[in-house]
């Protein structure tokens, strides 16, 4: 038996190998949506109605709301001033803190969301809870005082509702709302 080349064989391992078909690997593309979010897909961005991307949007489209948690007070309330501003109600109940409550009552909150999406916004604000009142003190005056018996400012409290003002139905008079303050899982959430 005679002995082949090692380079022949490995050569025709080579060529074996060419001959059969690779695994076709699927490309992911990151493409943007017409919302302005993210769509990840194997196909070409256009034939899932996306464009390769975000300077191919249309102009003055603004990306689509997302929602998510506020874990800063300050985002609460630009959130719900944009959805009141844009008559948003699903935006609103984005905000809302649903936790515990039955359908009945879901159906009758989301009426009253609706209602005040429906309404222009004049103002949000914030309300904490009055100081504590202290007794005067009762020592007789001393030409000098210490530091110690000084009184000090006591810390400002966290809000713990916000006060929505709107127009009422055609313009005439102003109207209130106040949302309760939730701190669930970090974020804040509101509550009529």
């Amino acid at each position: 038996m005679s002995r082949l080349p090692t380079w022949f064989l490995l050569s025709a391992l080579l060529a074996g190998a060419a001959a059969v078909p690779m695994s076709a690997q699927a490309q992911v593309r990151r493409c943007v949506g017409p919302d302005g979010g993210t769509v990840y897909t194997d196909r070409a961005c256009s034939a899932v109605g996306a464009s390769n991307s975000l300077a191919e949007r249309p102009r003055g489209q603004a990306p689509a709301y997302r929602g998510g948690c506020q874990r800063q007070l300050r985002g609460l309330i630009q959130e719900m001033s944009h959805a009141i501003h844009s008559g948003d109600t699903n935006r609103l109940v984005t905000l809302y803190h649903w936790r515990g409550m039955s359908q009945r009552s879901g159906y009758q909150v989301l009426d009253r969301l609706d209602a005040i999406a429906q309404q222009p916004l004049l103002d949000i604000t914030a309300q904490r809870p009055a100081p504590p009142v202290t007794a005067a003190s009762t020592l007789p005056f001393a030409s000098w005082t210490s530091a110690r018996d000084s009184q000090t400012a006591a810390p400002e409290r966290p809000p713990t509702s916000l006060r929505v003002d709107q127009a009422g139905p055609g313009g005439s008079g102003t109207r209130q709302t106040v949302f309760s303050l939730h701190r669930h899982l970090g974020c804040w959430w509101v509550s009529l």
